[in-house]
């Protein structure tokens, strides 16, 4: 089938709906933008980052923030009417939902869909999240009825198969990557000289608070030492839990652009991913790209992400973090050692290599003959 007479691939709105930042609209924009077969993108309006900065999506209106704010509802009705109008028309399509709810099984006639799972978090931890039970559904639902699926580890494949017992053959292993570069230029950040950073939200199971405490302790051995914290302003909560530890003027929150993140990431001692679960983990690659080194949980997708450019910890046990980190911190040839190792490990990851393996899922949905990529 030539390029001109294949189907195209229609994405929809409902991640760029939830997220301005965020990994999962992230990565639908790497690829989309990298794509070389025909696409199309139900979003009408949005303040997206990545959409934005990409210029993807023929259909979007540019509005300015305060104004998409007003009327933000009225906004996302658009995006929904556009979603199913477009999965209602006559042509031919594969389509990728670029989330989980189920909507589109009723306009979607004969064209097959692919989905891709990020994690299977509310299935594992179902108490850390209010609407576990109508999230756990809705991918049930999805997952099983989908024509293929793509997975961003063999950790979340793993899962997959274990939770939902879905054919091992029709799900595709493809990797996320980063667009992150080494900073270079003016610091623009006025920081302490020694600090750890943590990146990211911090829902329950990115497990902030064990490590705020393991903070305190070592906080408490060394007055120089701070922790840095991108994400959301603390809440009214976490502030009051930080003060109870004493560590509320070591403790620091910024609100990163990825300019500033990357500044972040090089004048780090070191990066802590503490989670205990991910699907994939891409600030894992974030730091390798700015030569910082990683202690990070030894669970879930971690050891397979990162193999040995890292530090690992147990992420129940306090102990097993603090050490972690102090055998990085304090340790000039260790610290050489994993910037070494993580540039090395870098190498295995790219979002061409994505889009190229992203195309051949899509192929595969579409019963398409392709040339094997290695």
């Amino acid at each position: 089938m030539s390029k001109n007479n294949q189907p195209f691939i229609l994405y929809d709105n409902q991640i760029f709906d939830i997220q301005r930042f965020g990994g999962i609209s992230r990565y639908f924009c790497e690829i989309m933008r990298r794509l070389s077969m025909k696409k199309d993108i139900a979003v009408r309006y949005s303040i997206n980052y990545y959409l934005t900065t990409y210029g993807l999506g023929k259909h979007r209106i540019p509005l300015p923030r305060f104004i998409f704010k007003h009327y933000r509802k009225q906004c996302l009705n658009k995006n929904k009417e556009l979603s199913r109008k477009l999965l209602a028309q006559k042509k031919k399509f594969l389509f990728h939902p670029t989330y989980y709810d189920p909507y589109f099984l009723e306009y979607i006639g004969n064209n097959p869909y692919i989905i891709t799972v990020h994690d299977m978090i509310h299935e594992k931890f179902p108490s850390f999240f209010s609407d576990a039970r109508e999230i756990i559904a809705q991918k049930k639902e999805v997952i099983s009825r989908a024509n293929r699926i793509i997975a961003i580890s063999e950790n979340t494949k793993r899962d997959i198969i274990e939770l939902l017992h879905i054919n091992p053959d029709k799900i595709d292993v493809i990797y996320h990557s980063t667009s992150m570069k080494p900073f270079t230029g003016k610091q623009s950040l006025e920081l302490p000289n020694t600090f750890l950073l943590f990146v990211g939200d911090r829902n329950p199971y990115k497990n902030f608070d064990r490590l705020a405490r393991v903070f305190s302790k070592l906080s408490a051995q060394n007055d120089k030492l701070f922790l840095v914290c991108t994400g959301m302003p603390f809440n009214k909560t976490e502030k009051a839990f930080i003060n109870e530890l004493n560590i509320s003027n070591r403790v620091l929150q910024i609100k990163a652009t990825d300019k500033l993140l990357a500044e972040l990431y090089s004048r780090a001692r070191v990066f802590i991913f503490p989670s205990l679960y991910e699907g994939f983990g891409i600030p894992i690659l974030e730091a390798y790209a700015c030569h910082c080194p990683v202690a990070l949980s030894n669970t879930s997708c971690f050891p397979e992400i990162a193999e040995n450019a890292g530090v690992y910890f147990d992420p129940y046990s306090e102990d097993s973090i603090l050490n972690a980190i102090t055998e990085i911190i304090y340790n000039d040839k260790k610290r050489t050692d994993l910037i070494q190792k993580g540039s090395e490990r870098l190498k295995s990851f790219s979002w061409e290599k994505a889009t190229i393996l992203t195309e051949k899922s899509y192929s595969k949905a579409l019963n398409i003959k392709q040339v094997t990529v290695s």
